[in-house]
């Protein structure tokens, strides 16, 4: 883990009222419809992971689906929201650690933004390992090119990769996915436009 990685974490787990009081607080728009893709066709028993949890509002959401999900985070301030907000959580971090099961849904919404284009395309083929056969791995990115460190949303730096399709696609074949969706939308959010993608392992 690099010391970007390790300045992002330490920001996040100093502050983090400071990021749930300025997050939005129901899932919603282009968001909700990826999450929804994700889910779509997954029987009941699917077994589900969320990277980057944060408070829980994802999580929260695919319960009310009528799936179990287990919560995972790398800031221990946000296991510990976690736990106290009743959710299975356990503290992980993608980067150094594995997960130890393998699942029909892996999701990370807004997490893999935070990793350089090396730990980005080392997480990728981790975590295919961890997919179920036709299993598939969510994920969302910030659009655009380049990296940056911003103190936006909470008042300490974050480092953050940007990523077009055309750079995403030859990651995914490499990383060994079978196949994948990928969709561009605007959002409310502070960062207007994002990419929501949802990978697929073999069959």
């Amino acid at each position: 883990m690099n010391d970007s990685n390790s300045e992002t974490l330490r920001s996040y787990d100093g502050r983090v009222q400071e990021y749930i009081d300025g997050t939005a607080q129901t899932v919603s728009g282009a968001a909700k419809e990826w999450i929804d893709a994700a889910l779509s066709g997954l029987p009941a028993e699917a077994k589900l992971v969320e990277l980057g949890s944060a408070f829980g509002r994802d999580a929260a959401y695919i319960a009310a689906q009528g799936f179990a999900v287990e919560c995972t985070d790398a800031v221990p301030g946000f296991v510990s929201q976690l736990q106290d907000r009743g959710f299975t959580a356990r503290r992980f971090n993608v980067l150094t650690e594995d997960l130890g099961d393998r699942y029909d849904l892996i999701l990370a919404n807004a997490v893999l933004l935070h990793f350089d284009r090396r730990e980005f395309s080392f997480v990728l083929k981790k975590l295919l390992r961890s997919l179920n056969s036709g299993g598939r791995f969510a994920f969302s990115l910030k659009r655009g090119q380049g990296e940056s460190w911003s103190s936006e949303k909470i008042s300490a730096p974050r480092f953050f990769c940007y990523w077009e399709r055309e750079d995403l696609e030859p990651l995914l074949r490499d990383a060994g996915f079978a196949g994948w969706n990928i969709e561009a939308a605007q959002t409310t959010r502070a960062h207007v436009d994002w990419l929501f993608v949802i990978a697929r392992a073999s069959d």
